[in-house]
C-alpha cells in the first residue's frame, strides 16, 4: 500500500494495492486493493443499527457547522446535508464517498436527497456495539500485518509475539495473503504464525509452509514432465554400478528453499568403498506384459500390471516408489492416463528392475538414497535405447526425487553420477538447473588428496528423523545463525575450489575444519558426544575433518597431517574404542 505525507489513520486498514492521498484522515475504515483516496480528505465508516453502513467525506479545512463542502459552497450546513447513502459494505459506503468526491471536484453542487443521511444522523444512529467489535477486527488484522511485516524486515521468527488461537477475520487475512503472495511469503507467513500460535494448532499452521514448498516445487517439476514415445528395450539385460559421494563444502545450500530463493554451490567427490561401486542397478527384459521391482538388500519383490499402480508415487513409505518415480521421471510410462500393456507392447516387452546397495550401512551419509536414484534414470536410458547427456542424467534424477517429494537437495546424485571433483552451482528459482564443473587437480594434487583422505564409521546411525524439516525451519524463521552459516557455506565451497586448482592441500583441509564449525551452526545435532571423542583422540593426526552427510552418525571424512598414514589414524582408533566398529574403512576417491 502507499500511504501519502501527513495522513492520519485509526481504527483502519488499508490493504496492499491502496493508496492514500497526503494529510488525509481516515477513520473505522477498510480500504481494499486499487482504492485509491484522494489527499485533503477526512473519510469516517460507521456501521448503523440496521446493520447498514454510511461513510462520511469532506474537506481536511471543511468546518461541519458550515456551509461548504470541499471548499464549495453549499444550501445549507454541513452537519445536516443529506449526502451519505446507506450501503450494505463498508466498501460500497466508501465508494459512494468518492463518488460524492468527484462531483465536487468536478465542479458540482452535490445534490441531497432525503434517502440518504447527514453527518447528524449517521453519528445518531451508529452502533456502538458495532464500533467495539470494529476495533477488534482492526486490532486482529494490525496483529497480522505485524508478522508480514516481520517476515519483510528479515526479522527471526522468535520476535513474533505469541497468538492463543486465529480469529476467523486472522484466518480471512491469512488465506487472502496465501491466494495471492509468492510461494516464498506464504511459506513463511504459515510457518511464522504456526510458531506464533504454539502447541498442536501451531504445529498444523507451520506443517502448510512445508506443503506450500513441496506442492510448489512439484508443480514446477511436473510442467516439464512427458512421455517418452520413443523409447525401446534396446538390451535383454543392461546393469549399472555407481560410487559414491562425499560432501567437501556447501551442503544444505542445495537443500530447498534455499537453493530456490538463493542459489545452492557445491563441491563433492566420488568415493570407491573396498574397491568398488556399491550402487547397483539391473534392468532385464520379460516375455511376459509386466512390470517387477526387485531390491536385493531390501529383500521385496513387487509385480504390477496395471500402470495406475505405478503413477502412484504419494506414499513415502512405498518399498518401490523410488522405481515409480524413475519410470515417470524418464517418461517410459505417462504420469497419468494410457494403459500398461500399450506401453509394454511399444517398449518391445515387461521389464524387471532390481536396485542393491552392496556392503554400506544404512544411515552412511554417503548419499545412497539419491544416488540409486540416479543409478536407476542412467540404467533405464541405457537399458530403452534413450540417448542422453551428463546434463540429462542430472535433470532427470531432480524430478524424479521431487516426483518422490524427498525434500532434499540435488548435491547427492551429482557426486555419484560421474566420477571425479565436482563444483556444481545453481541459480535461484523454482526449477534447479545445476550447472556442473569437472575440478581436476594436478597429479601431484590428485596424490596428496588421495593419500590424506579417509572415511572413519561411527559405528551408529543418525536417528532424527526431522532433521530436514528442523533446519528448513530455521532458514524458513530467519533465525540469524543459521542464514549466516547456509551463505557462509557457499563461499567455503569456491574457497575449496581455489585451493584445490593450485594445489593447496593444507589449505583446503583447513576449510573442511571451518566448514565443520559452520554445519553445527546449522544443526546442531550434526555432532554428538560420540563424534566429538572420535575427533578429540585423533586430533593430533588430523589436517582436517568434516561429517559425512547430515552427520549425527554414520561416516565422518578427515584429512591427515602430511605424514601421517591411514594405518596410523586406524591403530589410534583401535587404541581407544576397542571392541567396537569405529574404525577407517577401505575408500578411495575415483
Amino acid at each position: 500500500n502507499d500511504i501519502g505525507e501527513g495522513c492520519y489513520l485509526e481504527v483502519s486498514y488499508v490493504h496492499d494495492g491502496a493508496r492514500v492521498g497526503a494529510g488525509s484522515v481516515i477513520s473505522y475504515l477498510d480500504i481494499c486493493r486499487g482504492t485509491e483516496i484522494p489527499p485533503g480528505v477526512v473519510m469516517h465508516g460507521l456501521k448503523q443499527l440496521n446493520g447498514k453502513f454510511v461513510c462520511r467525506i469532506y474537506g481536511v479545512d471543511d468546518n461541519p457547522k458550515e456551509d461548504r463542502l470541499f471548499g464549495r459552497k453549499i444550501s445549507g450546513m454541513l452537519w445536516n446535508a443529506k449526502l451519505y447513502p446507506e450501503c450494505d459494505t463498508i466498501q460500497e459506503a466508501i465508494g459512494e464517498a468518492l463518488k460524492l468526491y468527484e462531483k465536487a471536484a468536478g465542479g458540482e453542487e452535490p445534490a441531497e436527497d432525503d434517502s440518504f443521511k447527514s453527518m447528524a444522523e449517521g453519528f445518531r444512529d451508529a452502533d456502538p456495539y458495532a464500533l467495539l467489535d470494529w476495533s477488534r477486527r482492526m486490532a486482529d488484522l494490525v496483529r497480522m500485518n505485524d508478522i508480514a511485516g516481520l517476515i519483510e524486515a528479515g526479522e527471526p521468527v522468535g520476535s513474533v509475539p505469541a497468538l492463543k488461537g486465529l480469529t476467523e477475520v486472522q484466518q480471512e487475512w491469512l488465506r487472502g495473503r496465501s491466494e495471492k503472495a509468492g510461494f516464498g511469503r506464504v511459506m513463511r507467513l504459515h510457518y511464522y504464525v504456526g510458531c506464533a500460535l504454539g502447541g498442536a494448532e501451531g504445529e498444523k499452521e507451520a506443517g502448510k509452509a512445508f506443503k506450500v514448498l513441496r506442492q510448489g516445487i512439484l508443480d514446477e517439476t511436473l510442467k516439464g514432465l512427458q512421455e517418452n514415445k520413443e523409447a525401446r528395450i534396446v538390451k535383454a539385460e543392461h546393469e549399472v554400478a555407481l560410487p559414491l559421494r562425499v560432501n567437501w563444502g556447501g551442503g544444505w545450500s542445495d537443500t530447498p528453499p534455499y537453493c530456490n530463493e538463493n542459489g545452492g554451490t557445491v563441491i563433492n567427490a566420488a568415493i570407491l568403498i573396498r574397491g568398488e561401486r556399491p550402487v547397483k542397478v539391473k534392468c532385464r527384459r520379460l516375455d511376459r506384459k509386466a512390470v517387477v521391482f526387485e531390491s536385493s538388500d531390501m529383500d521385496v519383490h513387487g509385480e504390477f500390471d496395471r500402470i495406475e499402480e505405478l503413477q502412484s508415487v504419494g506414499d513415502p513409505y512405498d518399498p518401490y516408489v523410488l522405481q515409480k518415480a524413475a519410470l515417470l521421471a524418464c517418461g517410459i510410462i505417462p504420469d497419468r492416463g494410457g494403459n500398461l500393456e500399450e506401453v509394454l507392447t511399444r517398449l518391445g516387452g515387461g521389464f524387471m528392475i532390481n536396485t542393491e546397495v552392496v556392503g554400506v550401512p544404512k544411515g552412511s551419509g554417503l548419499g545412497t538414497s539419491s544416488i540409486l536414484a540416479a543409478a536407476c534414470v542412467k540404467a533405464i536410458f541405457e537399458f530403452c535405447g534413450v540417448e542422453h547427456t551428463e546434463d540429462d542424467l542430472y535433470s532427470h534424477v531432480l524430478c524424479m526425487e521431487q516426483i518422490m517429494s524427498t525434500g532434499g537437495g540435488w548435491q547427492d546424485q551429482v557426486g555419484g553420477v560421474t566420477d571425479g571433483i565436482k563444483y556444481t552451482t545453481s541459480a535461484p528459482g523454482l526449477h534447479q538447473a545445476v550447472k556442473v564443473e569437472h575440478i581436476h587437480p594436478d597429479d601431484r594434487t590428485w596424490q596428496e588428496l588421495c593419500d590424506r583422505f579417509c572415511l572413519i564409521y561411527t559405528g551408529q546411525r543418525r536417528l532424527a528423523r526431522n532433521l530436514l524439516r528442523d533446519v528448513v525451519g530455521r532458514y524458513i524463521g530467519n533465525e540469524k545463525d543459521t542464514v549466516y552459516a547456509l551463505n557462509e557455506i557457499q563461499r567455503i565451497a569456491a574457497l575449496m575450489r581455489f585451493e584445490l586448482e593450485r594445489g593447496h592441500v593444507d589449505d583446503f583441509a583447513g576449510l573442511m575444519d571451518r566448514h565443520w564449525e559452520l554445519s553445527k551452526m546449522i544443526d546442531r545435532g550434526s555432532t554428538n558426544t560420540l563424534i566429538d571423542q572420535i575427533f578429540d583422540s585423533v586430533d593430533d593426526l588430523l589436517a582436517g575433518r568434516m561429517i559425512c552427510g547430515a552427520g549425527g552418525g554414520g561416516f565422518l571424512q578427515v584429512m591427515l597431517k602430511d605424514g601421517v598414514s591411514e594405518d596410523d589414524l586406524q591403530k589410534r582408533l583401535w587404541s581407544v574404542f576397542q571392541d567396537t566398529d569405529i574404525g577407517v574403512w577401505d575408500s578411495r576417491l575415483v
